[in-house]
């Protein structure tokens, strides 16, 4: 008993704070539903976050706005070293800029983004540290591109 009593406190004190699971827009929705998107390497987390906003990627010809990426600047610098003079982690960057259009004409302010994100290194491990790297530069993709989704909520409507 005391411990549904517990979990269900815990869940008003989640909800009362406004907390969200990562991915939902809080509140309101896209200015228009259908997009086209031309992304370059971030086409399909792109379309994968308009699907999770309830919006449509869709033809140039069917579209009612554009979403075009101008700019993705990707780094991997070091981050940490080793008083042995070791590498100990990565630093890995993704900064990418976006714009939205709309019957041709840029519509709101260009969007930028920027994701990091810190990977750890071991001489002992390298075999399975490429993979990880890949891993984490993929969800470093999605994160831009949902907060570019994000960010478009705010265009107005016209």
């Amino acid at each position: 008993m005391t411990i549904r009593i517990f979990a269900l406190f815990a869940a008003l004190l989640l909800a009362a704070c406004g907390f969200q699971p990562k991915g939902r827009l809080l509140g309101g929705s896209l200015p228009v539903r259908a997009w086209h998107v031309a992304g370059n390497s971030l086409q399909q987390p792109l379309e994968d976050a308009l699907r999770h906003a309830d919006a449509l990627p869709v033809a140039a010809a069917h579209a009612q706005a554009d979403l075009e990426i101008v700019n993705i600047d990707s780094k991997k610098d070091i981050y940490t070293i080793t008083r042995a003079a070791k590498l100990n982690e990565y630093l890995l960057s993704l900064k990418v800029s976006a714009q939205a259009y709309r019957n041709g004409q840029p519509w709101g302010a260009p969007i930028e983004v920027e994701v990091r994100r810190t990977l750890p290194y071991a001489d002992s491990m390298v075999l399975g540290k490429q993979e990880e790297e890949q891993t984490v530069w993929k969800e470093m993709q999605a994160d831009a591109a949902e907060q570019i989704v994000y960010r478009l909520r705010f265009l107005k409507a016209e």
